[in-house]
């Protein structure tokens, strides 16, 4: 006899066929498109926040950095007497500058800035020193806790009015009973021998001036590397025998523009009542030249006391990127041909005086940028008397 399958253990038997694998890998891929499509924007949002949050701290460091070194040009040196001393002198490195900007030659064109100042714990007053003879020779000063070894001095003859100056860093303290420094027989009366490290050497006359800078100098140049994209510092100390290397502070910035506050010397009220690039186009009407080679013209022009003594602040604008650009689509087309006021009073402000505007030469498509200014009292200049 015969024994037939039943038609429902077959069925029960069959596995999935061809359609069922097919149609089962398409939802995968649909599920899986949308995930990925999800984690896509998700990842587009985190980059795009964490630029934006790299450039904030990128600008808010490099304002921080240069708002605190500008704050301390001067220090040590913008005495009336450290100031009349030293403005004139030929080696233009060791002029009581608080700040040199060195314009660009335009808004799209980043300025450099070049602080100088000490910190001489005891004594920021010029004094005089006595005849030091050949060069080389000790100078006498009467100051028994004015100097120290290692001290960084310039010396300057008074009777040629700064003309000549030396950098000399004190190697060596011994009280000097000589009476070669007149009044004969003053207590406190010392000599300095010391190392010549900028300058020619001197043999300077009785009534010339010493100006201690203290145990260390602080000249250094702040200028953004266009090729690299980031804010660099640059030692230039006069004392250093060799070239520094730039020193990377923060990356990403893609602009740095600087201006004087000037006291009109017209006036000379203690007042900013001006702000200027370092150019001639003399913007302020006093017919003062700002450029840096004027302060760094050898001889010095008669007045560069006077012009020094003008600037009372400066202003910084900082211009930082985010790391990555963002999608060229239509959501995004405000990012397009961008443009942006530096130094303005208020929107469109066309009287605002020194204001610049900048485009997509700097503002590059689809890049998200931020700005940052800052205004900073030379406080070393302002605090000592016209």
């Amino acid at each position: 006899m015969r024994r037939h399958r039943s038609q429902s253990g077959r069925a029960g038997a069959r596995g999935a066929g061809i359609i069922e694998i097919m149609v089962g890998i398409l939802i995968g891929m649909v599920v899986v498109l949308a995930v990925y499509n999800v984690l896509v924007v998700a990842e587009g949002y985190k980059r795009s926040t964490i630029g934006l949050s790299d450039a904030q701290i990128t600008g808010q460091l490099a304002q921080f950095v240069l708002n605190r070194e500008l704050s301390s040009g001067g220090n040590g040196m913008m005495s009336e007497s450290g100031l009349d001393a030293l403005a004139r002198c030929d080696e233009w490195r060791l002029r009581p500058m608080p700040t040199l900007i060195t314009d660009g030659g335009g808004p799209m064109v980043s300025d450099a800035i070049t602080v100088y100042y000490s910190n001489s714990p005891r004594i920021v007053h010029a004094v005089s020193f006595g005849n030091a003879g050949a060069a080389g020779n000790p100078l006498q000063v009467i100051s028994p806790n004015g100097f120290a070894v290692n001290d960084w001095v310039i010396a300057t003859r008074t009777a040629q009015d700064g003309v000549d100056c030396s950098l000399v860093q004190v190697t060596g303290i011994t009280q000097d009973p000589v009476a070669a420094y007149p009044p004969a027989g003053d207590a406190g009366r010392i000599a300095l021998t010391y190392v010549l490290k900028a300058g020619a050497a001197f043999a300077h006359d009785t009534g010339s001036r010493a100006v201690n800078l203290g145990p260390r100098v602080t000249r250094t140049r702040y200028s953004v590397s266009a090729a690299k994209q980031q804010l660099d510092s640059l030692d230039e100390n006069p004392g250093l025998a060799v070239a520094a290397t730039p020193v990377p502070i923060a990356q990403n910035i893609v602009l740095l523009k600087a201006q004087y506050g000037v006291d009109v010397i017209a006036d000379a009220q203690g007042v900013v009542d001006c702000w200027t690039s370092a150019d001639n186009l003399d913007t302020c009407g006093n017919g003062v030249d700002y450029t840096d080679t004027t302060f760094m013209a050898v001889p010095a022009p008669a007045l560069n006391a006077a012009r020094i003594r003008s600037i009372k602040a400066v202003r910084v604008a900082i211009v930082v990127r985010s790391d990555d650009d963002v999608k060229p689509d239509a959501a995004n087309a405000t990012l397009l041909n961008q443009t942006a006021w530096l130094f303005n009073c208020a929107a469109n402000d066309a009287t605002c005086q020194g204001r610049m505007q900048i485009d997509n030469t700097i503002l590059q498509d689809y890049r998200r940028y931020r700005i940052y200014e800052v205004t900073i009292p030379l406080r070393n200049s302002i605090f000592f008397p016209l």
